[in-house]
């Protein structure tokens, strides 16, 4: 099964092509009644199938017009809502998009399309509580690079994310492994480094929906959108002069 899971495409959150049993990024995962599906630590995940093969042939059989197969972060793909707006970052900037979203006060999913890579912003009462960003920008990894966390304790931590179908950071906090002050500075420093990679982008097609979404106050901080939308234009003017 090693040698079927090698072949399994990339993330088309987080572009890992990470997997393996002796991995923690890609894998396959089995629930309690015997069902299968492929995982990535950075909260996608595939169709849930009868067998590992079919689990990784569904997961591998995406295209672009089956955006589905996989799912959004933050549980979004169970939004009935129609899309509110849409359309590409090369005509409508960042943060015109976001601005609106703030002043209007929204509580919903902003996500971005190019290529391969798809990123999401969740956002409520017009503030960003919560980015999907490329694999270095993942809490679980953020985490492990700063040494806050070891790999067993963040294997234990994923673990409980599927079992209890919760967030991490809720359940770093349940375990006691991070404290909630520390937990929302990273979750905001994610969350900065996710509208960066973003603002990045030349071109990606966008569409918003609203979708009331649960998230633990104990890792929502009171961040305000526009100060997070100039930070990373700060960051962005000094990368282009450096």
């Amino acid at each position: 099964m090693v040698d079927l899971e090698k072949g399994l495409k990339p993330c088309p959150f987080c572009e890992t092509k990470e997997n393996g049993d002796d991995k923690i990024r890609m894998h396959l995962a089995e629930n309690s009644e015997g069902y299968f599906t492929v995982v990535c630590w950075c909260g996608g995940s595939g169709p849930i199938m009868e067998s590992k093969r079919t689990a990784i042939e569904a997961w591998n059989a995406r295209g672009p017009d089956d955006r589905q197969r996989v799912q959004y972060p933050f549980d979004s793909s169970e939004c009935s809502n129609p899309v509110g707006f849409r359309g590409n970052l090369k005509s409508v900037a960042l943060p015109t998009i976001l601005q609106i979203l703030s002043t209007d006060n929204r509580t919903g999913v902003l996500h971005f399309e190019q290529g391969q890579a798809i990123r999401a912003i969740c956002l409520k009462d017009g503030k960003i509580v919560a980015a999907s960003g490329r694999e270095r920008q993942r809490l679980g990894q953020i985490l492990y690079d700063r040494g806050l966390i070891s790999q067993e304790q963040l294997e234990e931590a994923l673990e409980k994310t599927k079992e209890e179908k919760k967030r991490l950071g809720e359940v770093l906090l349940d375990l006691g492994y991070i404290n909630e002050d520390s937990l929302k500075e990273l979750i905001r420093y994610q969350i900065q480094e996710a509208v960066l990679d973003i603002s990045l982008w030349a071109e990606g097609d966008f569409e918003y929906r609203d979708c009331q979404m649960e998230f633990d106050e104990r890792g929502v901080d009171d961040i305000s959108t526009m100060r997070i939308v100039l930070e990373a234009a700060a960051r962005k003017d000094e990368w282009a002069s450096a």
